[in-house]
Order: structure tokens, then C-alpha cells, then sequence
């Protein structure tokens, strides 16, 4: 680049406009002179770090070291912005493009980084990263490391070789992340650490229940599955098949049955059960009806049956249920869904 800068002159504005003037890249320049640029800085530039002796002793703490906030930032019109790591990080890694534009390299391919779209780079991958040099991005981005953070991804979906996600630029996304920033603003101690880690684990969640509410498509598969489990619910004295519910939401009987599990975390047939279980609580509570005539109006011929399922779900079976009053706070749980086997049987009402 000719003359040396002295290093007061060295910004990343100036490293752009002198690689541009004689036709070379930013990563065509020497890597001293770009880390000092970058570490000087840009006019609109926010960033707070913890040092690695406090990382290495919170990842030792509990709740610390399922997630932790390492780097947390904000940078606006950043031209010049260039990260290059051929190592990969020791984090893993949320940059997110509110404005502008920017670029990705990652897993030996190139991406253009929109407005509106985040990209995540898991720890150890070698990346490079940088702003558009006629519409430079404006970005957040925050580092994150613990046992949970891996989960995080495997929810959003995004890997090295799928690293992009669109986000839409809303207050209720840009508050979530301002929070977990402002946590990190104060004495890092232990205690602000944790609300910090809480606040990213809700800023994922946000994230990744926007990530799943944007195409067209998956708009129209929750209405439908919303509207199967409408119709549970009208029909909780009924023996539905799956193939049945799958035809009411205009989709294969697998697709089906995947879309469902993925939506609610449960197959379609525990669900099923738990909104009937759910039901017999409050008629349990509600009626003098015996439980075997509650029962077989909830579908289940076999009271012995509806007695095994309903203790399975809650722990105690209808008539302990009804006998002891602190028991009905339970009603809540019959609606709880977790996760459960793969269906075995087309039947919805049968074991959960």
C-alpha cells in the first residue's frame, strides 16, 4: 500500500478506500495491518469482552457452564469490517445483519449476507467474515461457549454448511438482545453472568420461534396442524386415526405425523391422550360421574385401561385423584407434552 500508515491513521474506512484505490483485496493486505485497523475500531462500534481466565473459571460454575456469554457487540455502517479466523474460534458464534449487506466464508463456500439475516459459525470452524464495501452492514453479534450451546444449534438448524437464517428486524428481537448486552455491561460477576446466559437462552428461543414462523409454507403447515388439534379437541370421545388427522391437515400420513412432533415435541397420539386426560381431570373434579362412565365417554371402552393411562400421566389413578383436593392442582400436567416414541400403531387412543 505504498508509504506505511502511521498507526493514529489506521481505520478500517481508510483500509477500504486504499485497497479499492490500487485494485487490491482486504485480505490481500498484510494481516498485522488489518488486526490493527480492526482493533482500532469504527466511530459507531460497541463490543465487551470477558477475559479468558474468568471464561475458564465460569465454565466451571454450575449453570455457567451449560451456557455462557463470552463477546457481545454492535457495530453500525462498519465499511472496512473484515474478521478473518483461520483457526475457527473458540466460541461459537451469532452475527447478525440488521442493515447493508455483508459476506460469509465458511465451510469452503462464499455467502452474501442480507439485511435482516443472521449467520452462526460453530467453535473451531475456519471463517472469514466482512462487510459489503458499497453497503457495509451494520451488526450485532455475540459469542457464546457451554455443553448447552451445541443444542442451540442443532434447534435453529443451522450448521457450517447451512449457517444462514433470515430474521426479521423487530423491537421484540433487537430488546432481547439489548438485554442480554446490558447484563454484560456491569461488574462481571457471577450473578450477572447467569442473567446474562438466561437472557441469550431466551434470545435463542426467541430466535429460533421466529426462525420457524417465516416461510409461506410452514405458516400453512402450523395452521393446519393448529386446526387438527382443534379438532381433538371437539372430538375428544372419539377414536381418531392418524391417516384421519393427516387428511384433515392436507399432508402425508409421515409428513404428517413429523410436522406434528416437530411443532409440539410429542406424537400426535400422546397429545391426543393428554388433551382426554386433561379433560377427565376436570370432570373428575367438576362432576360426581363415576371415572368409568368418565372414561368411556372420553373413548376408552376399557376402564382399566383409562385407570393405567391416567396414572401413568399423573401419578395416581382417578379415584386417589379425586379423593385428595391438593391432587387437582394437577390438572396442569395431563396437558404437559413431552417428547415420546415414534408411533407404532395408526390408532389414536391407545397407549401414550
Amino acid at each position: 500500500m505504498g508509504k506505511r500508515a502511521h498507526p493514529s491513521e489506521l481505520t478500517p474506512a481508510r483500509l477500504v478506500n486504499e485497497s479499492q484505490r490500487r485494485g487490491c483485496r482486504l485480505e490481500d493486505l498484510p494481516p498485522p495491518l488489518l488486526r490493527e485497523a480492526q482493533k482500532r475500531g469504527f466511530p459507531d462500534m460497541r463490543s465487551i469482552l470477558l477475559p479468558p481466565p474468568l471464561i475458564r473459571d465460569s465454565l466451571n460454575q454450575p449453570l455457567l457452564g451449560d451456557l455462557l456469554v463470552t463477546r457481545i457487540g454492535y457495530c453500525a455502517r462498519a465499511a472496512g469490517h473484515y474478521i478473518p479466523r483461520p483457526e475457527g474460534s473458540l466460541d461459537h458464534i451469532l452475527h447478525y445483519c440488521v442493515a447493508g449487506k455483508g459476506w460469509l466464508r465458511l465451510a469452503g463456500r462464499e455467502w452474501c449476507v442480507p439485511p435482516e439475516t443472521a449467520f452462526f459459525i460453530p467453535q473451531d470452524e475456519p471463517h472469514i467474515d466482512g462487510a459489503d464495501p458499497n453497503e457495509p452492514w451494520s451488526v450485532y453479534w455475540i459469542h457464546f461457549t457451554g455443553r448447552q450451546a451445541p443444542d442451540y444449534f442443532a434447534a435453529l438448524q443451522v450448521s457450517a454448511r447451512a449457517p444462514l437464517l433470515p430474521l426479521p428486524c423487530t423491537k421484540e428481537i433487537l430488546s432481547a438482545f439489548k438485554v442480554v448486552a446490558g447484563y454484560m455491561t456491569e461488574v462481571p460477576t457471577r450473578y450477572t453472568l447467569v442473567a446474562a446466559s438466561t437472557a441469550l437462552a431466551r434470545f435463542l428461543g426467541l430466535v429460533t420461534l421466529r426462525r420457524f414462523a417465516q416461510a409461506p409454507r410452514q405458516r400453512s403447515e402450523e395452521k393446519n396442524i393448529q386446526q387438527t388439534i382443534e379438532f381433538m379437541g371437539q372430538n375428544l370421545g372419539q377414536q381418531l386415526s392418524l391417516r384421519e388427522l393427516a387428511q384433515l391437515a392436507h399432508m402425508s400420513v409421515s409428513g404428517y405425523e413429523a410436522a406434528f412432533v416437530k411443532r409440539t415435541g410429542c406424537s400426535p397420539k400422546s397429545y391426543f391422550n393428554r388433551m382426554k386426560i386433561r379433560q377427565a381431570c376436570r370432570l373428575l373434579t367438576e362432576t360426581a360421574r363415576p371415572a368409568k362412565e368418565i372414561g368411556a365417554g372420553l373413548g376408552f371402552a376399557d376402564p382399566y385401561y383409562f385407570s393405567r393411562l391416567f396414572k401413568k400421566l399423573l401419578g395416581l389413578s382417578p379415584a386417589h385423584f379425586r379423593k385428595q383436593p391438593r391432587a387437582r392442582g394437577t390438572v396442569a400436567l395431563a396437558a404437559s407434552i413431552a417428547p415420546t416414541r415414534s408411533l407404532r400403531r395408526r390408532r389414536l387412543g391407545g397407549d401414550s
